[in-house]
């Protein structure tokens, strides 16, 4: 049984928020699962971590999870769409910042027969004071329906870098072609996969790159579907997919799994968001299958 299938099951015991969301416990977290007649998704409400989305129409999720995660206090999650902030990578530690290994709050949830919609909420509270000692405001706005629309929205007195670390499900890496990317980018690897066409990526080896001129509307084709991702107010989109080796050597990550997903994350990492206290700073992005 894949693990999208047990976190919806969780749910034939979880407490009723509306008709179509429930919130229930899988592993250690508490989870927000939505089963609409548009799609079916989980929240984590750790790191407010959309874990996967699949629409009614489709017979495997568009947004991905792995198999082999774990579901434990404080420790990320692989897959879904990890939320990167106040830091991406390595700027500081953990890795990929705080805001995905602590807990938010649900501020609200909402549905109607175009979906579901969820505002999840983070400030400076004691579990964050020993990661960032400053006020800050951050929330995360989902709707999940026929679409997938995610939108977070920052404040505070310092500058941040971020990411919306979205995971693709594909049905085959070796067929798949992300379009639109542009001609600039950051090589993060020593092993260089240069991109056959500009603008465009396939994938024979990791890849690890940081594109800083992308089109807006970016598609992601396996040969089975083509997913849209429509980005607002980012400067960058980090393309990633560990290949054989770094697969075997991550313990949350399934040998044969970097067959089945790729990473192509809405970021503002290049051009870091200098954020105000009494002032929103928000960016995200718009999945549909075209």
């Amino acid at each position: 049984m894949s693990i999208c299938k047990e976190i919806l099951d969780s749910s034939l015991s979880g407490v009723s928020l509306s008709p179509s969301i429930k919130q229930s416990i899988y592993g250690e977290l508490p989870i927000l699962v939505i089963n609409h007649s548009t799609c079916c998704a989980a929240v984590a409400l750790q790191g407010a971590h959309l874990l996967f989305w699949q629409p009614s129409t489709e017979q495997t999720p568009v947004v991905w999870l792995s198999n082999k995660t774990n579901f434990k206090k404080g420790v990320a999650i692989r897959g879904g769409v990890p939320v990167c902030w106040p830091w991406f990578g390595q700027l500081g530690n953990p890795s990929h910042g705080f805001a995905r290994i602590v807990e938010w709050t649900l501020d609200s949830c909402k549905e109607d027969e175009q979906g579901v919609t969820l505002v999840l909420s983070l400030t400076n509270n004691p579990q964050t004071e020993s990661y960032c000692s400053k006020p800050f405001s951050v929330s995360l706005n989902l709707h999940l329906g026929k679409t997938c629309e995610v939108s977070l929205s920052c404040s505070a007195d310092f500058d941040v870098t971020s990411a919306l670390h979205t995971y693709f499900g594909v049905d085959n890496i070796d067929s798949v072609v992300v379009k639109g990317l542009g001609e600039a980018y950051q090589e993060r690897l020593a092993a260089e996969n240069k991109p056959a066409t500009v603008g465009q990526l396939t994938f024979n080896q990791e890849v690890d790159r940081i594109y800083t001129n992308a089109s807006n509307q970016i598609t992601v084709t396996d040969g089975t579907r083509t997913i849209q991702l429509t980005n607002t107010n980012v400067s960058d989109i980090v393309t990633w997919n560990p290949w054989i080796n770094k697969a075997k050597s991550m313990g949350d990550f399934g040998d044969d799994e970097y067959k089945s997903m790729v990473c192509v994350e809405a970021g503002c990492i290049t051009k870091p968001l200098k954020l105000l206290p009494n002032k929103k700073s928000t960016y995200g992005f718009k999945i549909e299958l075209i």
